[in-house]
């Protein structure tokens, strides 16, 4: 039975000059025929100025264009609508269609079918997300390339060769009594590792992936009046948070998103950091250490003149990038080797993505992309289980354990790695077995 049609609006609500609606669906071009007075060809890829009607009522004058399936984005017939932007004509378009027997699109929804379709495969599905929410080039860029199929291609690679190396393993399990020779040894182990190497890389870019995907949760912590108020403002371009001489002055935690050169953050303007007998003020101070425990960055500003020792003791995991501030009022010896930021002069501010980038790498943890490739949570859950499993394999074979461990090794791996795209497995593996090894001859 084919799935319904479906229709929703494809560009941001709200009024403007143009607002484009989706349908997808086998009725999508008849419905659109009942709207019309005039009928068009329905040639695919091409626009039409028409006037739609329900009933004696004039919904709009829009243009319409036609996508004929499987070559349209859903592998469906898609129809799109482009009329005016005010969100009361778009509503009276939208009912037209649903009470000619379209349905709403849920979330999503396009894009799943693109994929059930076999448009796109899951991890393209999923850099239609990150390409919307992407808020610097550097998360662009990372969500073109997904949407360009690259993870997917390598992830196809590494399937077909677990399957080749399946298909050999288990038939030489399953049929013993066979003329059948299959790659043993060394070299079969060799081929494992390549594997469990190659999806170690991928899992290297986790944590660039997370980062571009969520933004760095930064909190600026130090003592009262050291600037980390201004800094706030500074990173934000506008004044948000209240700036005094007069300590104590912010009470509460400041939470917003900004861009510091490549990198998006969470950024948390925090209390001052100090004993006080003013209830209010001492809250503000436990919402701040509170805040800056769960940062993945903490921003620690001290000032640049004082020689008074100031530590901060990070959480678990938790990165911390401290800066003498105020450095345009000297920088005492104790101070000399940390990065000297003014904002009075703007010192440091240039340099400060460079800064972030440095403490995020400090304890060796790699901060990369392969072929401009991250991948995500869901993607690198699935990996690991992928790595561990060949890592099994390997030491399975090292170990000249019973080949039908290494085989059920191996179909663990092969179905973390589908996981990654989408794809069932064990159908592959049995096609695979007979067409290479004619198995029944």
């Amino acid at each position: 039975m084919d799935a319904p049609t479906i229709i929703a609006l494809a560009t941001p609500p709200g009024a403007g000059a143009l607002a484009l609606l989706r349908l997808s669906g086998p009725e999508a071009t008849a419905l659109t025929d009942r709207l019309l007075r005039r009928p068009v060809s329905w040639e695919p890829r091409r626009l039409w100025h028409r006037e739609l009607h329900d009933g004696e009522i004039l919904l709009d004058d829009v243009v319409l264009s036609y996508w004929r399936g499987p070559r349209s984005y859903t592998g469906e017939d898609v129809v799109e609508i482009s009329c005016h932007g005010n969100p009361f004509l778009v509503r009276r378009v939208l009912d037209a269609y649903l009470r000619l027997g379209a349905k709403p699109a849920g979330p999503g929804e396009f894009t799943q079918r693109a994929f059930l379709n076999g448009k796109v495969d899951l991890t393209q599905a999923e850099a239609v997300a990150d390409l919307i929410a992407a808020a610097t080039d550097r998360e662009i860029a990372g969500a073109q390339a997904l949407q360009a199929g690259r993870l997917g291609a390598m992830l196809q690679e590494a399937r077909a060769a677990l399957i080749d190396l399946l298909a050999n393993l288990e038939a030489y399990i399953d049929f013993p009594d066979e003329d059948i020779s299959p790659e043993t040894g060394s070299a079969f182990a060799a081929r494992v590792e390549a594997l469990r190497a190659a999806v170690a890389r991928l899992l290297e870019t986790a944590p660039l992936g997370r980062i571009l995907r969520e933004g760095i949760v930064t909190a600026i912590v130090g003592r009262p009046n050291v600037g980390k108020s201004s800094l706030f403002n500074a990173l934000l371009r506008e004044d948000r948070a209240i700036v005094s001489p007069q300590p104590g002055t912010t009470r509460d935690v400041l939470e917003t998103e900004t861009r510091v050169g490549p990198w998006r953050l969470r950024l948390l303007d925090t209390a001052g950091r100090r004993a006080t007998d003013d209830p209010i003020e001492a809250e503000g101070v436990r919402r701040a250490a509170a805040a800056a425990e769960r940062a993945d960055l903490v921003i620690h500003l001290v000032e640049a003149s004082s020689p008074a020792p100031e530590d901060y003791a990070p959480a678990p995991g938790q990165r911390v990038l401290r800066i003498a501030a105020k450095a345009d009022l000297g920088v005492a010896p104790e101070n000399a080797a940390l990065p000297r930021l003014s904002l009075r002069t703007g010192e440091g501010l240039d340099t400060l993505p460079g800064w972030i980038e440095a403490a995020l790498v400090a304890d060796g943890r790699p901060l990369s992309s392969l072929d401009g490739i991250t991948v995500n949570g869901r993607q690198e859950a699935a990996l690991r289980a992928a790595e561990a499993a060949l890592s099994r394999a390997h030491a399975g074979l090292l170990a000249h354990d019973a080949p039908e461990l290494t085989s059920l090794a191996l179909r663990e791996a092969l179905r973390a790695a589908g996981e990654v795209v989408g794809v069932a497995t064990d159908e592959e593996i049995l096609d695979a077995l007979f067409l290479k090894f004619c198995i029944g001859k």
